[in-house]
């Protein structure tokens, strides 16, 4: 690439879009905007009577975020649709889900611009190890994220404070903020750019590219309806049901005669017999209806519920027709609650997978979904940037770029608590990228065929420098060969360089994200997504699980072991099984002490929040319902041995004359299984670390 089309290039991208800090505001030794820190500034929790219920709590214990002057423009992860808790001006609206360790540590840094190297070492630790190897001395080098601390002064007021946090490299990386080699050298990366330019980096420019990091602009959509949607539809419908029921008692033909005279002319006695058998029928048919809308909502069922909706407005408008004005204002209150819950599920979708074997343990209650994705076009990326969703295809074929999706539902813990039960969190889109770089050896961190297209006209605009500076040596004349040569070789470094970073990927894919080889030759690189590492897609969607149960009150997030549901398991696929989920203790193997990642992101989220985590036993099925229908199920785990599972297929309040259904009331061991889970803190409302290393908190800065 020539001089002059690289820097046509530069100015191309740079008419794009306004790089935060021109090559001038680089060379400057202050940055204007960035905060300091000032203790005072962050608001202290309030003392407050301590509440009944875990979503009291996180309304109480919610922090708001400071006032700070030129905050930074971010562009948080999509939250919730009710993110509010509370009502007027009480109510916290809480609509940024994930923090940043990376953000947090540029910031401690504090104002000021620092060499490629400073950055470097600031945000991680790099060195030299010495070892020896067949009785010879030899050096290595290596590069980890840098553990630090959030002091008094820094998180006063946070749960986060003096509290060790690690700055995850595959932030660095996602951020395009710095990559590195296996000897902790830079080497990618707006941090190596400039290192090549010489030129200094401002931390307000590095902040900006961590909230431009295209992780925070992750998507949620979510199959089933909320916890709190379902208490408030059961509520509705109980008081509804008990209205109805005395209105029927208090029904007499008196009534009805009053209720249907037609000018001076009464109905005769026999047709008013029939109207009030009609009319007993219709508030029959209303209470049936009723509890059928009720079941819907619960089952998740969102076209049934919207459905019976419109039963119910059928049915009082033929009960309103022989109704005194009192009853029908019972009525048409009523009907006002009725559609304001039908309403209240408007744009919310059923779940694809509640029945689906091997993938959901039976007999939980409220099934839900969720896919997290990056739904934008990915620069470089195949298919116009736009990768289809596997799992969620067909009418929801909007849904693209996905980048993980979880099941869980809800149970009851031994003691009567609620818990969230995760029975499955996967990402084939980046699974299959990871597979396809493990087989070629490639680090997914450090590899040309895996290159970060977000912010890189940041980093040509460095190289550009670099470039232009060493073309200049040349052009001035009184070099050497040797010296000449060198400076040459440098320039074809980088024109390598960025012609990798901007080339676009040439791999084809399968139905669930494997990378295809086309042809019979090797793709020279592949799809980008971030989140690459499956514990950092585990620790996005368990942090946005807690934060949901935080909202709804829910007590636990648990995990469904790999030894309680088949989940596809074949010989190959078994310890990638077992070392995710893990056994009932938690542990990767029976006997090991050896933490799997989801119940490790479990543990560690409880030490981050200063709760508890472990072994609790929740139900097998709904504790209301004591008539069971139990299935025992064989889970054959290859190289361990073949677990037999009770299974509660359904529950029933009654026995209803079916033999195959066995009594086991709610204080029988047998309805509870042993699972391993986090108790949900309050906390765990503010916003929460993005990938699998601990701490950040973004929004407290931004």
């Amino acid at each position: 690439m020539s001089l002059r089309n690289l820097l046509g290039l530069g100015r191309k991208l740079l008419k794009k879009k306004t790089v935060t800090a021109t090559p001038d505001t680089v060379r400057t030794s202050t940055v204007a905007g960035l905060p300091e820190i000032n203790p005072s500034s962050l608001r202290t929790q309030a003392q407050v009577p301590v509440p009944q219920t875990i979503a009291e709590q996180s309304k109480a214990l919610v922090v708001k975020d400071p006032v700070i002057s030129k905050p930074f423009a971010l562009r948080p992860m999509d939250s919730l649709k009710n993110t509010l808790i509370g009502k007027g001006d009480d109510a916290i609206d809480q609509d940024k889900l994930f923090g940043s360790v990376t953000f947090d540590r540029i910031v401690q840094k504090g104002d000021g611009s620092f060499s490629a190297d400073d950055w470097a070492n600031w945000l991680t630790d790099r060195g030299k190890r010495s070892f020896k190897l067949f009785g010879r001395d030899f050096e290595d080098g290596y590069v980890t994220g840098r553990r630090f601390k959030l002091d008094e002064g820094f998180a006063k007021g946070s749960y986060l404070r003096n509290k060790e946090q690690t700055v995850p490299m595959e932030e660095l990386f996602d951020s395009n903020i710095a990559t590195f080699d296996r000897a902790g050298d830079l080497s990618g990366g707006l941090l190596y750019a400039a290192k090549q330019a010489g030129i200094k980096v401002p931390g307000r420019l590095l902040a900006d590219m961590v909230k431009d990091n295209p992780a925070n602009r992750l998507r949620i959509t979510e199959f089933g309806i909320p916890g709190n949607l379902i208490n408030k539809a059961e509520n509705i419908v109980q008081q509804n049901v008990a209205k109805v029921d005395s209105i029927e008692k208090t029904l007499t033909t008196s009534y009805l005669k009053e209720a249907n005279k037609i000018g001076d002319t009464v109905i005769d006695q026999e047709n008013l017999a029939q109207i009030a058998k009609e009319y007993k029928f219709a508030l029959r048919e209303l209470k049936n209806e009723l509890t059928t809308l009720a079941d819907s909502v619960a089952s998740g069922k969102v076209v049934a519920a919207q459905n019976t909706g419109k039963k119910i407005a059928t049915v009082m408008k033929q009960l309103k027709s022989g109704a005194n004005p009192q009853q029908k204002l019972a009525f048409n209150k009523i009907q006002g609650e009725v559609d304001d819950l039908v309403a209240s599920t408007k744009g919310m979708r059923s779940p694809h997978y509640a029945t689906q074997e091997g993938y959901t343990f039976p007999g939980g209650q409220n099934y839900r979904e969720a896919v997290l994705s990056l739904d934008e076009v990915i620069p470089g990326n195949s298919s116009l940037g736009r990768r289809r969703n596997p799992h969620f295809d067909g009418e929801l074929k909007e849904i693209t770029n996905p980048l993980a999706h979880i099941r869980w539902d809800t149970r009851t813990t031994s003691d009567g608590k609620k818990a969230f039960l995760i029975s499955e969190i996967q990402s084939d889109t980046n699974q299959g990228i990871s597979r396809f770089l493990r087989e070629q050896g490639q680090e997914p961190l450090n590899t040309m065929m895996r290159t970060n297209p977000y912010q890189q006209e940041k980093v040509i605009e460095f190289l550009s420098q670099s470039r232009k500076k060493l073309s200049d040596d040349i052009i001035k004349g009184g070099l050497r060969g040797s010296e000449i040569e060198l400076k040459s070789n440098q320039i074809k470094k980088l024109d390598n360089y960025i012609s990798g970073i901007t080339k676009k990927t040439d791999a084809s894919y399968g139905t669930y994200g494997n990378v295809s080889s086309g042809l019979g030759f090797t793709p020279e690189k592949v799809d980008y997504f971030p989140l690459l590492d499956r514990a950092s897609q585990a620790k996005a969607t368990i942090s946005y699980l807690t934060n949901l149960a935080a909202k709804e009150g829910v007590d636990y997030i648990s995990v469904v072991p790999a030894n309680y549901m088949k989940r596809g398991m074949e010989p190959a696929k078994v310890k990638a099984y077992t070392d995710f989920y893990g056994y009932p203790k938690g542990n990767k193997t029976p006997g090991s002490k050896s933490l799997a990642v989801i119940p490790d992101i479990l543990k560690k989220m409880g030490k981050e929040f200063d709760t508890k985590a472990g072994v609790i036993k929740i139900s097998k099925s709904d504790v209301t319902k004591p008539f069971k229908r139990i299935q025992t199920e064989e889970v054959g785990v290859p190289g361990d041995r073949t677990y037999k599972i009770d299974t509660h297929r359904s529950a029933r309040i009654g026995k209803e004359g079916d033999e195959n259904f066995e009594y086991i009331p709610d204080n029988d061991l047998r309805l509870y299984t042993d699972v391993f889970s986090v108790k949900v803190s309050p906390n765990m409302l503010n916003p929460q670390k993005l990938y699998k290393k601990e701490g950040g908190f973004i929004s407290k800065y931004n």
